[in-house]
């Protein structure tokens, strides 16, 4: 879904399935960072989303990304190693979960 801000999309936000485990992921601008509207997003999605335990995953340096999802009820499970793909650099991810 896309989010919008003052009647302009500025990212996106997602529940999907990978691994056979429900996910939740989203995008934010970054013209648009540390306004609250992905922890809003999120907390949204949340309302309309039944499945739990639901996962996350954030790059372990991404210290907002982790607070947002932390601001929302997922709390860290662990580490692992994520790889280099076309879209992202290979960095170490935390995995997280919303019981």
């Amino acid at each position: 879904m896309s989010i919008l801000a003052e009647g302009e999309v500025v990212g996106s936000v997602s529940w999907f399935k990978s691994d056979g485990q429900d996910m939740v992921g989203y995008w934010i601008g970054r013209d648009h960072w540390g306004r609250g509207i992905a922890t809003r997003a999120v907390a949204l999605l949340l309302e309309h989303v039944s499945a739990r335990p639901l996962h996350a995953r954030a790059a372990r340096h991404n210290g907002a990304s982790i607070r947002v999802l932390e601001k929302c009820g997922f709390r860290a499970t662990g580490f692992e190693a994520s790889p280099e793909t076309d879209r992202f650099l290979a960095c170490e991810e935390v995995t997280m979960v919303l019981a």
